[in-house]
């Protein structure tokens, strides 16, 4: 399956970024990264398994940051995966646990990898007032403690090739999405609740993130560079633009990047998505 035709399966009209239409989807990442409401069950893995098994495709599992319950519900997932499987650790906790599971190769995943990911940005200078420190020798040695041999990146705004550039390391990004912020605290699932309650945690959760999404924009005078952003959940993701997906293609042909994980069409808002 070639990604234009992974694409269409998911709800895109075309492949969302420039030259990526014709390569072949070699990996299914499976799971969410950013809530553990949303860690699947068995049986649900199970079949995302055996569906990957027989596309001949390889699977990862994708998690979140997850308290003692969220570690214990992975733990009795972990065992049905096959041995080889990639799990993409958000979680310093989880990542500790993931050590009884030999067989499981652990990714940092991109909560990990942390970034100044404002879309609010107006200009490269500001970016390049925060760097990500990803590629430095105190966090390579944390990765290195854990057995960890890939990460995975968001694209920043006005990225270049040089944010992705890391010797020693296998290294994946996410197109066309990238988030900027998350919390416990889940907006859109808390609009059934008492204002008193809104903002609580542990409260039982109906998923209406799946279904529903919310557009964030600010006066058109102060966004002029502004990214398309909206809000899914507990999290708050922007929509790349063409020159930072150009930034990515660029590092994957300087040979920084060798895999590129794309997102299906979220159903924000689709005008944004054709947006440049």
């Amino acid at each position: 399956m070639t990604a234009a035709e992974a694409c269409a399966a998911t709800g895109w009209h075309a492949a969302p970024v420039a030259g990526v239409a014709d390569r072949i989807v070699g990996r299914l990442h499976f799971g969410n990264e950013f809530c553990e409401t949303l860690v699947p069950t068995a049986s649900t893995l199970d079949r995302a398994v055996d569906r990957a098994e027989r596309a001949g495709v390889r699977i990862s599992l994708l998690t979140s940051m997850v308290s003692d319950h969220g570690i214990a519900a992975l733990r009795r997932l972990f065992p049905r995966l096959p041995a080889g499987s990639e799990v993409i650790v958000n979680d310093w906790g989880l990542m500790v646990a993931l050590e009884e599971f030999p067989d499981l190769a652990p990714v940092a995943g991109r909560l990990l990898c942390k970034m100044i990911k404002d879309p609010r940005l107006p200009s490269a200078e500001w970016a390049r007032l925060y760097p990500h420190g990803v590629f430095t020798p105190a966090f390579r040695g944390i990765l290195d403690r854990f057995g960890v041999r890939r990460i995975e990146l968001d694209v920043p705004p006005f990225a270049d090739v040089t944010d992705f550039r890391c010797d020693g390391l296998e290294v994946s990004v996410h197109l066309p999405f990238g988030y900027s912020v998350k919390g416990r605290a889940c907006k859109i699932g808390s609009l059934h609740l008492a204002d008193s309650e809104k903002f609580a945690t542990g409260h039982a959760c109906r998923k209406e993130c799946l279904s529903y999404v919310g557009s964030l924009s600010r006066p058109a005078d102060m966004a002029a560079n502004d990214l398309p952003t909206f809000q899914r959940g507990n999290t708050v993701f922007y929509r790349h633009s063409s020159d930072m997906g150009e930034a990515v293609m660029a590092a994957v042909g300087d040979g920084w990047i060798d895999r590129v994980v794309l997102s299906g069409d979220w159903n924000e808002d689709h005008g944004a998505n054709q947006s440049n």
